[in-house]
């Protein structure tokens, strides 16, 4: 029992240490307003400039852990599309109102 307790604590710290237990992001869905799935002609993009270019109509946006807890800002083509709180990985479904 004991080895299994110090591998677990051992990967738990790991992943603290390289910062995977901290990310915070974004994803989701992404849509025209047609309902068609968006795939690689639209940027998801946030005040940090990091981006998402949708495949298949999904799409996954890594913000890092400074982001986590705090509320942004998104926008789709450069678009505003709302204010959002990050709480680890939030689902933020995207339509495109144009």
């Amino acid at each position: 029992m004991m080895k299994k307790t110090g591998m677990v604590v051992g990967i738990a710290l790991g992943c603290l240490l390289s910062g995977q237990a901290l990310a915070c992001g974004i994803q989701g869905s992404a849509v025209n307003s047609d309902g068609s799935k968006i795939d690689g002609t639209a940027t998801i993009s946030t005040w940090n400039k990091k981006e998402a270019f949708p495949g298949g109509g999904k799409y996954r946006l890594d913000l890092g852990s400074s982001a986590c807890g705090e509320r942004i800002t998104v926008f789709l083509d450069g678009r505003e599309v709302g204010r959002f709180k990050v709480d680890g990985w939030t689902t933020v479904n995207l339509v495109g109102a144009w």
